[in-house]
C-alpha cells in the first residue's frame, strides 16, 4: 500500500514539473508584419500611402527606412517620390517580446512615362514645336510638357520643325529639322540632358541608337555617327549619298532609308555598306518575324534580317517617296502578330484617309482598308504607331487634306480595326509622330 502511495505521489509530482516546463515555454511573441502588395508601380508626383497590416502588442513601436535611411516611426508611411528608379521601404514592428519586418519594393516611374508622347512639327514661321503627353487612361493631352520642365529652353526656332523622335537606353532623341537641334532628355521625365545646336550644319532628319555609345544620324546628305556620351558628330559615312529618312536596327545592321538608293544596309560596327537590297519608295519597319519592311511603288516588300533575301505582295495602291518634305514613315508593326500596317497616300499633296493591314502570309488581307478615318479626318505626320502596351493603333490626324488646325489622337483595337477614343486639341500643332515607351 505505501508503495502504491508513492508511486503515486511522485507521478503526481513528474505531472506537475511538467506543467510547470510546458509553462515556462509557452512566452509571448513579438508582433507579426503583413503586407498585401509589397511590389507596386506608381510615376513621379503621386503619392503613396504605406498601410502594413500587424498583430497589436503592448509596448508596440515602429521603423521605416527608405533604402536604408530611417524615414518615420508611425503605423503608416506616405511615400512622395521626387525622381525615378526603385526604392525599398522597410517596415519594422517591435517590442520587448520580440520584431517582425517587411519589405516593399516600389518602382517609380518617370513623370511621362505611362503614357504616349506626342511630337508636334509647330507652325512653320510662327510657333516653333512642341511636345505633348497622354497619359493611359485619360481624356485629354497634357500640353506643351518638355517646356514645363525645361524652362527657357527650346525645341528649335519658329523656322524649324521638330520632325523625329526616338528612344534609345533611357534617352528621348529628338531632331528638329532645317536648321534646328538635336535634342536629348530623360525618356520618363524630359528633363533635357544634352543638345546639340545645328545638328550636322542643319541636316539633321533622323536618329538610330546602336549600343551605349554610338547612334548614327539620318541627314539630307547621307549618314553620320554621333558619339551618345559626348554627343560629338563624326564624319560622313562613306559610300552614303542623298537624304536619309528612317533607320532600323536589326542584329549587327542598320536598315537606312536613302532617297538615292533605297533600302541602304550599313554593317552597325564599321559602318560599311553591306547591300543596297531594293529601291525603296517608303521604309522601314521590323516586323515580329524580324524581317525589315518597306515599299516599292505598289509592292509591300521585306528582307530577311542577316540573308537580306526579298519578298513582296501586291498592294491595291502605290505608296509615294516622302522626300523633299520628309516625315517619319507612315508605316507601323504589331509586336503581339505579324501584322503590317501601311497608310494608303491620297492624290498629289493630300493627306489620305486609309490604312491596310498585311497579315504575313495573307494576300488577301490587302483587298480593303482594316481602317478608314472618320469623315473630315486626315492622317498627318508619320500618321500610325503600334503601342505594344495597349495592343492599340496610335493614330494622328488633321482636319484638312492640306492643313488644318484641329488636331486629333485617335486610339483603334489593332486586332479589330474598332476606335476606342479619339482626343482632340485645336490649333496650328501638326502632330509629326508619337512616341511609345520602351
Amino acid at each position: 500500500m505505501k508503495q502504491h502511495v508513492r508511486i503515486l505521489l511522485g507521478l503526481a509530482f513528474m505531472a506537475t514539473v511538467a506543467a510547470c516546463n510546458k509553462s515556462d515555454d509557452v512566452r509571448p511573441s513579438g508582433p507579426k508584419v503583413h503586407i498585401a502588395k509589397p511590389e507596386q508601380t506608381i510615376a513621379v508626383g503621386q503619392e503613396l500611402e504605406l498601410k502594413p497590416e500587424f498583430t497589436q502588442d503592448a509596448g508596440i513601436s515602429f521603423r521605416w527606412t527608405l533604402n536604408g535611411e530611417p524615414v518615420g516611426d508611425k503605423a503608416t508611411y506616405t511615400f512622395k517620390p521626387r525622381a525615378h528608379g526603385d526604392y525599398k521601404i522597410t517596415f519594422a514592428a517591435s517590442t520587448p517580446n520580440g520584431k517582425d519586418s517587411a519589405v516593399y519594393n516600389i518602382t517609380v516611374l518617370g513623370q511621362y512615362a505611362n503614357g504616349v508622347l506626342v511630337l508636334n512639327e509647330g507652325w512653320f514661321g510662327t510657333q516653333s514645336g512642341s511636345v505633348w503627353f497622354y497619359k493611359y487612361g485619360a481624356d485629354t493631352l497634357v500640353p506643351w510638357v518638355y517646356h514645363a520642365v525645361n524652362p527657357g529652353k527650346n525645341l528649335g526656332g519658329v523656322m524649324n520643325t521638330l520632325q523625329y523622335g526616338a528612344i534609345h537606353n533611357g534617352k528621348l532623341y529628338m531632331v528638329v529639322k532645317a536648321g534646328g537641334p538635336l535634342v536629348v532628355t530623360d525618356a520618363s521625365t524630359l528633363v533635357e540632358t544634352g543638345r546639340v545646336e545645328n545638328a550636322v550644319s542643319g541636316k539633321a532628319m533622323s536618329f538610330v541608337g546602336l549600343d551605349a555609345t554610338r547612334g548614327l544620324i539620318g541627314a539630307d546628305d547621307g549618314i553620320y555617327p554621333i558619339n551618345l556620351t559626348s554627343l560629338a558628330i563624326g564624319s560622313k559615312i562613306a559610300g552614303v549619298s542623298g537624304a536619309i529618312g528612317n533607320m532600323v536596327k536589326s542584329g549587327n545592321y542598320v536598315f537606312a532609308h536613302s532617297n538615292n538608293d533605297g533600302m541602304i544596309v550599313l554593317n552597325a560596327t564599321t559602318y560599311a555598306v553591306a547591300g543596297k537590297p531594293f529601291k525603296a519608295t517608303v521604309g522601314f519597319v521590323t516586323g515580329k518575324n524580324g524581317r525589315i519592311y518597306g515599299a516599292k511603288d505598289s509592292l509591300l516588300m521585306s528582307v530577311h534580317p542577316t540573308t537580306f533575301v526579298k519578298d513582296s505582295v501586291k498592294m491595291p495602291f502605290a505608296s509615294v517617296n516622302p522626300f523633299g518634305a520628309w516625315r517619319s514613315v507612315q508605316m507601323a508593326s504589331s509586336t503581339v502578330n505579324d501584322h503590317i500596317f501601311i497608310i494608303q497616300p491620297a492624290a498629289n499633296w493630300q493627306y489620305g484617309t486609309k490604312l491596310y493591314r498585311y497579315v504575313v502570309g495573307n494576300a488577301a488581307s490587302l483587298a480593303a482598308p482594316f481602317i478608314t478615318l472618320p469623315a473630315g479626318q486626315y492622317f498627318y505626320g508619320s500618321g500610325v504607331n503600334y503601342d505594344h502596351h495597349t495592343d492599340e493603333l496610335v493614330i494622328t490626324t488633321i482636319n484638312g487634306p492640306y492643313t488644318g488646325s484641329e488636331n486629333r489622337v485617335l486610339f483603334y483595337n489593332a486586332q479589330t480595326g474598332a476606335l476606342k477614343k479619339t482626343i482632340r486639341y485645336d490649333g496650328w500643332y501638326f502632330p509629326a509622330m508619337t512616341v511609345i515607351q520602351p
